[in-house]
């Protein structure tokens, strides 16, 4: 259960990131290479959170 909710505050991340760069006016490869960017980056951050907290 605590890697599927590291797995979506990843998603929304990237989600946030994409909508971000398009609106600033970036192209769609680029969006999407800052997307990936961010969902590891999300990830791995809640994820090692958790392990912290003792949740994992």
């Amino acid at each position: 259960m605590a890697l599927l909710i590291a797995i979506l505050c990843g998603t929304v991340g990237a989600l946030a990131a994409f909508i971000l760069t398009r609106h600033l006016g970036a192209g769609t490869l680029v969006a999407i290479g800052s997307s990936g960017a961010t969902f590891l980056g999300v990830t791995s951050t809640v994820k090692c959170i958790q392990e912290k907290l003792g949740v994992l």
